[in-house]
């Protein structure tokens, strides 16, 4: 009898067997699946989130003193052309293997600078998450680790196998070029289109020079660039990011720029603790004047020789070499 028993239980054990494989290769295939298209989408959405801050971005790489300010924008971009790539690869699930490599590379490298940037820096956001979500070095480290234990863990993929696969990558490609360098040009091409700088109200301009607030300043010779800022204003916080950036890893003259500026008091303070531009002249001036000046458009920023406008930009003429031709003159 108990040979009869165990005949019929080893008949029935290869086909349960077979049915318990299935169902785990199943589960195994849709988590799989599910972890692909999260690490992808992640991906896809710090890249978004990068652009969304991309000035401050710009700002954060040029602050380890590796590229100057032109090439760090280049890198910006590329950083968030790799990023939209690769997660829109995994997604899709063709050059996979490339793909999953390069991934790989990718958060091994960023790992290793954010270990350099939590012992010797400590900065307070590491950008890789923009502005939106500030996320500490150490914090992304750890976020770093657990990414890389889930690519490892859809490792062993294969291609989707389809007609006009490659047609679709190179879609995929020059849509990753496009977003970050068409939608959102550099500094360096935008100002290509845009030479006559911007456009301020010069009569307005020299009267106000000749007001006793700004004659206090003593510009009349040399050369100076002269800001007009509105403390709380968005973009005249990254101006005063960028420039600043500027005048330090060129070891300029913080004094030959001064920042007229409207605000409230508070806001002034904030303003010099967000941006770092501590060490410029700062001025407080009514807002009437400021706008009349500059015809409301704020941030704009005027080069001055010897007390004589030279040419006025707004944030995307702030371009490094001008500003280091200008005030090493």
């Amino acid at each position: 009898m108990n040979d009869e028993i165990n005949d019929i239980l080893s008949e029935q054990n290869p086909v349960e067997q077979v049915d318990e494989q299935r169902k785990k290769a199943k589960a195994v295939h849709i988590l799989k699946l599910v972890l692909r298209i999260l690490l992808g989408g992640f991906f896809i959405s710090t890249a978004i989130l990068k652009l969304l801050s991309l000035d401050n971005f710009e700002i954060y790489i040029y602050s380890f003193h590796i590229f100057n300010y032109i090439l760090c924008t280049v890198v910006a971009r590329l950083v968030i052309m790799a990023e939209l790539l690769l997660g829109f690869l995994l997604i899709a699930k063709i050059f996979y293997k490339q793909a999953w490599w390069a991934t790989m590379a990718m958060m091994m490298g960023f790992t290793l600078l954010l270990v350099y940037t939590a012992i010797f820096r400590n900065d307070a956001n590491c950008h890789c998450m923009g502005d939106l979500v500030q996320v500490k070095p150490s914090l992304s480290i750890i976020k770093n680790v657990v990414t890389i234990a889930l690519l490892l863990l859809i490792y062993k993929e294969n291609d989707y196998q389809f007609k006009g696969k490659t047609a679709v990558g190179i879609v995929g490609l020059v849509a990753a070029f496009a977003v970050p360098f068409c939608l959102f040009p550099m500094d360096t091409v935008w100002n290509m289109f845009d030479r006559k700088g911007q456009v301020i109200n010069e009569e307005r301009f020299h009267e106000f020079m000749m007001d006793s607030i700004a004659q206090s300043i003593d510009i009349d010779e040399g050369h100076y660039i002269v800001g007009y800022l509105a403390a709380g204003c968005k973009y005249c916080k990254v101006s005063g990011k960028k420039i600043n950036s500027i005048i330090e890893n060129n070891h300029l003259d913080p004094d030959k720029v001064v920042i007229f500026i409207w605000g409230k008091e508070e806001s002034i303070a904030k303003f010099k603790e967000e941006t770092g531009a501590q060490n410029f002249r700062y001025v407080t001036i009514d807002p009437i004047t400021a706008i009349e000046v500059v015809n409301g458009q704020f941030p704009t920023f005027i080069y001055v020789t010897d007390g004589e406008k030279t040419k006025s930009v707004d944030i995307r003429g702030l371009v490094e070499p001008d500003i280091v031709n200008h005030l090493s003159e």
